[in-house]
């Protein structure tokens, strides 16, 4: 590779663009790769808002495939990530992932999960009896059974974050402090960024990787990319009686989720139809009529509690088709996509870190095949079909 100034500049240095660099560097990329990032301190990027979940229970090939990788490598996280002796603090909790089922899904988890054992998840379907003897404070009535992973579990995302960070800059990544304000192109080619201070960066091979700011920056070069910033809310709760047992994630036939959090604390959200746009207000009126309610439906030991916190984050939402969108943008030299994982980018980091690695520098995927996700598809019309996004 070629070019003036970086080798390789990736445009967002959060999970994936940070996944990205150490891929690079640890696979012998012989060159220069730079992290342009606004904020070091991350106060409003995507990653460190998130549950932190990893997962196998996809409906999608793709997105199964890219969980078992990418669940292996959690689980050797901080001792891969490990710099002059000291581990990375990704603390991957394998305490499981359990989808609540009524009449309502049941179907659905059955036929998924046909799909999951034959690529080789780790997933079982369980009956209402065996769903209480993992979460026996529940109430059975309308459960009809459950999926449940339990291989699967959470991270601290922000210790996932300052992982591959911390073990980028040791392998020789270079981290830019500047707000990315345009793509620069030339031609059939793009060549670098400008910054909001005027900066200009250039490479050999740009990665836009810049999560729910995605489609506002690659708009700057004429291109239309269909990811668009989605807020989500997050709550943390105390409750009144605290469980003697570690609860898993579980996520309910409505998308409505919690799981332990430090303490014994229940970490909770639910998804709603939300406008697009960079909003991190959070709406504590949303927790009392609709979460804390249906919290109760399942477990009433949750009738009583005191609501801690809440905060809200950006989806990088894939409006096309909520599936991620990688690889080298039709038409124009040296430009690759990373990004619209639509809540999915935590957990994809380690397969997408490794895909994209090879792709740029060998030109075709080696460890696992992610030309399903190939940004070509907005253009071809195809569409992956995911049932499983909370």
């Amino acid at each position: 590779m070629s070019g003036k100034g970086l080798d390789v500049l990736i445009v967002g240095g959060g999970v994936i663009g940070s996944s990205i660099a150490y891929h690079l560097l640890k696979d012998g990329l012989d060159g220069t790769v730079g992290i342009l990032e606004r904020d070091p301190t991350y106060e409003f990027a995507t990653t460190p808002r998130s549950a932190g979940g990893v997962r196998q229970q996809f409906s999608a090939e793709i997105n199964i495939r890219i969980a078992l990788f990418s669940l292996e490598r959690f689980e050797q996280f901080d001792q891969e990530m490990e710099v002059d002796g000291e581990p990375a603090h990704a603390e991957f909790r394998q305490r499981g992932y359990l989808f609540l089922a009524d009449e309502r899904n049941w179907e659905a988890l059955r036929r998924q999960h046909k799909i999951q054992r034959a690529l080789g998840a780790c997933v079982e379907l369980l009956e209402p009896s065996e769903v209480l003897e993992i979460v026996p404070d529940l109430k059975p009535e309308g459960l009809l059974g459950a999926s449940w992973g339990p291989k699967a579990g959470y991270t601290d995302p922000y210790g996932v974050l300052q992982g591959y960070l911390r073990k980028a800059r040791s392998l020789g990544a270079r981290f830019i402090q500047a707000e990315a304000m345009e793509l620069l192109r030339r031609g059939s080619r793009i060549v670098g960024v400008k910054s909001k201070e005027g900066q200009v960066l250039e490479a050999g091979c740009v990665v836009l990787a810049a999560g729910a700011w995605s489609g506002d920056l690659a708009a700057t070069a004429g291109l239309e990319i269909p990811v668009e910033p989605h807020p989500r809310m997050a709550y943390c709760f105390d409750p009144a009686r605290k469980f003697d047992y570690d609860l898993p994630l579980v996520i309910d036939p409505e998308d409505l989720y919690f799981r332990h959090e430090t303490g014994k604390q229940i970490l909770t959200g639910k998804s709603r139809q939300e406008r697009p746009g960079y909003r991190f207000e959070w709406d504590r009126d949303f927790f009392m009529t609709e979460i804390w309610p249906a919290l109760y439906r399942w477990v009433p030991a949750f009738e009583c509690l005191k609501l801690l916190r809440g905060w809200a984050g950006l989806y990088e939402m894939c409006t096309w088709d909520r599936n991620g969108l990688l690889g080298k943008y039709p038409g124009l030299e040296g430009f690759f996509l990373a990004t619209g994982f639509s809540g999915h980018g935590l957990q994809q980091a380690p397969a997408v870190g490794q895909g994209l690695s090879e792709l740029i520098r060998t030109g075709g995927y080696q460890s696992l095949d992610l030309s399903p996700l190939n940004v070509s598809r907005i253009f071809t019309g195809e569409r992956i079909l995911e049932e499983g996004v909370v």
